[in-house]
C-alpha cells in the first residue's frame, strides 16, 4: 500500500492539482479498484492521499460529479462511482442517470435550504428520483466548471431537469436546446413562454397574486399597491402584476400601476445596511403615493416575504401601523416551519407580512420528477405536459382579525 501510493505521489506530479484528481479517479476505475456504487474517498483523503489542496480535491470531485463520475445518493453521504469507463476514458453512464441542473447562489447546500429556494426544489427531485431507483446527478449551474455542459451530455444522461428562474439562465435554456435536439427527456420548472415547449410543473404566480389581493380586499383594502424594489422584468412578475390587476377590476377597481423604490442591490439584503438602505428608498416611495393620491395606500402587495422587510421598517420609520394602516402582503412564505407569530428564525417579526402564499415547492418537485418518470416510461402523449398544483394564502399573524 506505501508503495502504492507514492508511485501515485511521483506519476501524478506531471499533471496539474486538478488533472491529478480525475486521472487518479479514472485510473481507479480502469484498475477495477472502484467499482459501481463504490464509496468514494472523502474530499480530506483525496486530498491527503494525492498531495493536493482540500479546495482543489472539492473542485476536482465537483467537476466529476458533472461528469456523471460520481453521484450522492442523500445530503451529507460519501460520493459513490456511479459510471462506468469507455475506452479513452470517457464518462459514460449507459443512459442511467437523470442530470438535475439548478443555479444556486444563496444556498449551496440543497439539504439546508428553505421550501421557497430553488435549491429545496433540486433536492426534492433527487430525493424522490432516487427512491424510485433512479441514479441522479446534481449540478450548480452557477459553479459548473468550463465544458461542464459538454461533459453532461457526453455522459450520455437518460433525462434532465431544470430548475429555476430559467428564462433569465443561459446554461439552462442551452441545456433544454440541447435536450429537445438529442431526444433526451427534459422537465423545468415555471411557465415562461419558452418553456412551453417542454414538460413543466410550476405554481401559478397569476392565480396566487389574484387570491393574495382578494384578501385584501375581502378586508376592506382598496388602495393596494404593488410596491417592487425595482422594474418587473421577470415573466412571473408579470404574471403576479396580472392576477393583481384582475381581483382589482373584478372588484371594480382601477389597478395601481407598479411603484418602483429603487433598490441598488441586486440579491435579497438581509444584512442591517441593506435593509437600512431599502427602508429609506421605501418610505420615499410611500411618500410620493401620497402626494400623487392625496392619500397613503391602506395595503401593498410586495414581491415576496424577503422584500416585504424594508416596506414594513418604512411603515414603522414613518409613525404608521403596518396592521392597521397599511397592510402589506408577501409571497413564498419564507417563514415556513417558523414559530407561530410568523418570524422566521432570526428574522424581527415586525418585518414579517401580514399574509403571504405558499406555493409548496415539495409538491412540485414531486409533479417534475412524476413528469420525468412517466416520459421515461413512455406513458405521456408525446406533446408537452404541464403540471400545476394549487397555492395556498397563509396568514402569519394570527392575531389579525379584521
Amino acid at each position: 500500500m506505501k508503495n502504492k501510493t507514492s508511485n501515485e505521489g511521483r506519476s501524478a506530479r506531471r499533471e496539474s492539482p486538478r488533472s491529478r484528481v480525475l486521472g487518479w479517479l479514472r485510473r481507479s476505475i480502469e484498475s477495477g479498484e472502484v467499482r459501481r456504487g463504490d464509496e468514494l474517498p472523502t474530499e480530506r483523503e483525496i486530498a491527503k492521499r494525492l498531495g493536493v489542496a482540500p479546495n482543489t480535491a472539492a473542485a476536482a470531485m465537483d467537476e466529476a460529479e458533472a461528469l456523471g463520475l460520481a453521484v450522492r445518493l442523500r445530503p451529507g453521504a460519501r460520493r459513490r462511482y456511479a459510471g462506468e469507463v469507455r475506452q479513452g476514458g470517457d464518462a459514460s453512464l449507459a443512459s442511467s442517470v437523470v442530470f438535475v441542473l439548478a443555479g444556486l447562489v444563496e444556498f449551496v447546500d440543497p439539504s439546508t435550504a428553505p421550501s421557497w429556494a430553488d435549491a429545496f426544489l433540486a433536492m426534492g427531485i433527487l430525493q424522490r428520483l432516487s427512491l424510485r431507483g433512479r441514479q441522479v446527478s446534481f449540478v450548480n449551474t452557477n459553479m459548473m466548471p468550463d465544458g461542464g455542459l459538454d461533459a453532461i451530455f457526453a455522459a450520455h444522461p437518460c433525462a434532465v431537469a431544470v430548475t429555476g428562474s430559467v428564462g433569465g439562465n443561459a446554461i439552462a435554456m442551452e441545456t433544454l436546446r440541447r435536450c429537445r435536439e438529442t431526444g433526451i427527456p427534459a422537465v423545468a420548472y415555471g411557465n415562461a413562454p419558452e418553456l412551453r415547449d417542454f414538460d413543466r410543473a410550476y405554481s401559478d404566480h397569476r392565480a396566487g397574486s389574484r387570491d393574495l389581493t382578494r384578501w385584501l380586499l375581502a378586508r376592506g383594502r382598496r388602495r393596494i399597491v404593488p410596491l417592487f424594489p425595482n422594474e418587473p422584468t421577470r415573466f412571473w412578475e408579470h404574471e403576479r402584476l396580472a392576477g393583481y390587476a384582475e381581483a382589482m377590476r373584478e372588484a371594480g377597481l382601477e389597478p395601481h400601476p407598479v411603484k418602483v423604490f429603487g433598490s441598488p442591490i441586486v440579491v435579497h439584503g438581509r444584512t442591517g445596511e441593506n435593509l437600512r438602505v431599502n427602508a429609506a428608498l421605501a418610505v420615499a416611495a410611500l411618500v410620493e403615493l401620497r402626494r400623487d393620491d392625496g392619500e397613503y395606500p391602506d395595503a401593498v402587495l410586495s414581491v415576496g416575504d424577503d422584500w416585504a422587510k424594508p416596506v414594513l421598517a418604512a411603515i414603522h420609520d414613518m409613525g404608521l401601523d403596518p396592521k392597521r394602516d397599511i397592510l402589506v402582503a408577501g409571497y413564498d412564505n419564507m417563514s415556513r416551519g417558523a414559530p407561530a407569530n410568523g418570524a422566521a428564525a432570526g428574522c424581527d417579526p415586525a418585518l414579517v407580512p401580514v399574509v403571504t402564499v405558499e406555493k409548496h415547492n415539495e409538491r412540485t418537485a414531486e409533479d417534475m420528477a412524476d413528469l420525468l418518470l412517466a416520459r421515461l416510461a413512455g406513458t405521456l402523449p408525446p406533446e408537452p405536459q404541464a403540471r400545476i398544483h394549487a397555492h395556498e394564502v397563509v396568514v402569519l399573524d394570527p392575531f389579525f382579525v379584521r
